[in-house]
């Protein structure tokens, strides 16, 4: 495709969705694989949800990187690059189960997954209809997860994760037949939002310091939310069947974000949806059977997947470059990276109510941060 083409065609639009859930092969399904590393590899529950972390801090520095570098090298290049380290760290991972070497190889294969999430959201970004587009992309991620933390119980008993890791190499490598449609640089942007206006560099800050402490609210309920069930006395295979649940609500969440993202306020839809998922991790303190868990982790899926257009959706619009996109993507991967390893150190004692309480002043931090980039961005539209 060249840079005159059309990012807006179906064919570009689907090759970015295809590499985004590329991008989140592990981490969408996180709450399952961390359970995995418990149950098929014996690691403590701390240890396991440290590896998680490690995989999310390669992610991060990959989103970290791309930021930096991203308008300097060809973003076919990036993306060819990132889908290579992911298949070599997965294969890494698949071949070095059980000694130390495992967590470099998944450190190594979140940097290439994070290359991917991060290019593939940037190549959303440029497109004429973001909210709606990064909907659509969230509906694809869902539903690959809802299959995989539905079906992981039984992975794992009947193969471990070995194949599960060489499914993810096999998968990624898929990913090349998607170059054609890469676009080059940002340079091949042909439409920019009516609703984009340039804010000043202390709100663009603000903006993405509250997208930062919103993931490591998730990053941080993510790591947690397969050992919520199981402290609280429930069996494997119906807390994973509950996580099935959600994924499914999540995948309704984000239709609903795809019929509403050009009906409905941001500003509304963002305050509901992050007070929403904090009140579900509150839920989740109390005593907890199988319908009321079922109930909590539901709600914080369906609202996380509904929130996050709006959120990229409306930092994407706080300039008039498409930067935002890329630096919000970096603020998102740092945040759940940082959630997981700040996650491991709260739960060192097998008591989660200290990870939960840090989760919920998270969510509160970013809804106060968000604010006034919103009220400035609202201002500044009225004014033109």
């Amino acid at each position: 495709m060249s840079q005159t083409d059309d990012l807006n065609c179906r064919a570009a639009i689907g090759s970015f969705v295809f590499l985004g859930t590329l991008g989140v092969l592990s981490f969408i399904v996180q709450p399952a694989l961390i359970q995995g590393f418990v149950t098929v590899l014996q690691l403590p529950e701390d240890r396991a949800v440290d590896l998680a972390g490690i995989e999310m801090m390669g992610v991060a520095a990959a989103t970290i990187v791309l930021a930096v570098v991203g308008e300097r090298v060809s973003w076919r290049v990036l993306t060819a690059l990132a889908i290579v380290l992911a298949v070599i760290g997965n294969v890494w991972s698949a071949l070095s189960l059980g000694t130390p070497t495992l967590w470099s190889a998944r450190a190594l294969a979140g940097l290439g997954h994070g290359g991917l999430i991060s290019l593939s959201f940037t190549f959303v970004g440029l497109t004429r209809r973001v909210d709606r587009n990064v909907a659509i992309y969230l509906v694809s991620l869902l539903s690959y997860g809802a299959l995989g933390i539905w079906a992981a119980p039984y992975l794992f008993a009947h193969g471990g994760l070995k194949p599960i890791f060489l499914a993810f190499a096999a998968l990624t490598a898929v990913g090349l037949v998607t170059l054609r449609y890469v676009p080059v640089s940002s340079a091949t942007r042909q439409h920019v939002s009516p609703r984009a206006r340039a804010l000043a560099l202390p709100m663009r800050g603000t903006a993405l310091a509250s997208v930062l402490f919103y993931n490591v609210a998730q990053g941080i309920a993510w790591a947690i939310l397969f050992l919520v069930g199981t402290h609280a006395g429930l069996k494997e295979q119906p807390v994973a069947d509950a996580l099935f649940a959600s994924q499914v609500t999540a995948v309704a969440g984000a239709v609903a974000a795809v019929y509403l993202a050009e009906r409905w306020r941001r500003t509304p839809a963002i305050v509901a949806g992050i007070l929403g998922g904090a009140a579900c991790i509150v839920l989740m303190l109390g005593p907890l059977p199988l319908l009321t868990y079922t109930i909590a982790v539901c709600g914080f899926n369906l609202l996380w997947n509904f929130v996050l257009p709006f959120i990229l959706g409306a930092l994407a619009d706080m300039d008039l470059k498409g930067r935002m996109m890329s630096l919000a993507i970096a603020m998102q991967m740092i945040g759940l990276g940082l959630g997981p390893i700040l996650t491991a150190e709260l739960i060192g004692d097998g008591k989660l109510a200290r990870a939960e309480w840090v989760c919920i002043a998270a969510f509160v931090a970013s809804l106060v941060l968000i604010a006034p980039p919103l009220i400035a961005h609202r201002r500044a539209c009225v004014a033109d």
